[in-house]
Parts: C-alpha cells; sequence; structure tokens
C-alpha cells in the first residue's frame, strides 16, 4: 500500500512556525507558513511583504533617550534590537545580530562587536556618573554665594563655623 503522506518536515530548534502574508495586494495575497525565530515579534500577516525574501525578523527595541534642559526637548535616541535578514546577499546579515538605530543612521553588529560596544558604555557610563558628581559639587553653593550657608555649616559642624 503506498500513501501520498509525506512526513511534516521538522522544525530548526529557536525557531517557531507562523503565517505570514504575501503578495501585492491583499486581493492576490497569500498566507504562507515559515520559520520565525522564537525571539521574533513581528507580525508577518499584520505587516505583509511582496515576497518571502523580503520578510526579515526583529525583536522589540530597547532605547535610551537623552533630553536637554534648554527647550529643544529629545535630543538623542539610539535604539538597538535584534534583526536577522535569512536572503540577504550580504550573508552576515542572515546570521542574528545587533542593529543600532539613532533615527539617522544605523550599525549592524556581530554579537563580538555588540559585546565590545556594551563594555565602552559601561565606562562612558562611568565617566559619565564622574562628569554629574564634579557639576554637582562645582554647582553647590558656597558661603560666599549662600547667606544661609554659614548657619548650614555651623550646624554640619556641630554648631563651630
Amino acid at each position: 500500500m503506498t500513501t501520498n503522506v509525506t512526513p511534516f518536515p521538522a522544525i530548526t530548534p529557536g525557531y517557531q512556525l507562523v503565517p505570514a502574508k504575501v503578495g501585492r495586494r491583499n486581493a492576490t495575497s497569500a498566507i504562507v507558513y515559515i520559520e520565525c525565530p522564537t525571539w521574533c515579534v513581528v507580525d508577518h500577516v499584520g505587516e505583509p511583504e511582496v515576497s518571502v525574501e523580503d520578510i526579515t525578523h526583529s525583536t522589540n527595541d530597547t532605547s535610551i533617550v537623552t533630553h536637554s534642559l534648554d527647550s529643544r526637548g529629545i535630543v538623542h535616541v539610539l535604539m538597538a534590537m535584534l534583526k536577522t535578514d535569512p536572503t540577504a546577499e550580504d550573508t552576515r546579515l542572515r546570521e542574528a545580530h545587533i542593529v543600532l538605530d539613532d533615527e539617522t543612521n544605523f550599525a549592524c553588529l556581530t554579537p563580538e562587536m555588540a559585546e565590545k560596544l556594551a563594555d565602552d558604555v559601561i565606562g562612558f557610563a562611568s565617566e559619565l556618573r564622574h562628569m554629574a558628581r564634579t557639576a554637582r559639587l562645582h554647582n553647590r553653593p558656597t558661603p560666599d554665594s549662600d547667606p544661609n550657608m554659614d548657619e548650614a555649616l555651623r550646624r554640619v559642624r556641630g554648631g563651630r563655623a
């Protein structure tokens, strides 16, 4: 007895089978099933692509925002997300990589590049804290600039000026 049933191919570990909508228009678009990394948050039906080759995968972004004390408000935004483009010409982009995006430019980083950048950012953060402490100390009122400072110093020193 011959059967026409073909076993379903195994899903690659770390992936799940999800629907994706592809096609030029809703009337001619089709639902296909693709392997999608378990970390991908893209709704491949809600965000259709023209062809399967256009489908990419991404996490939600994490971001840091710099505000300004003047009226300019938000000055810098830096976002990072995990991405992969399974059909990219550049084979490095087919691998999971980290994209840094400042809303003007973006950089694609290997995991090793991202770890090196994270180390640099930790050092930068340490220097930024040092600058904040220095600015705070610089801005601290002195007895000459604040007439109430003499009284405050007396209290701190236990009644001695």
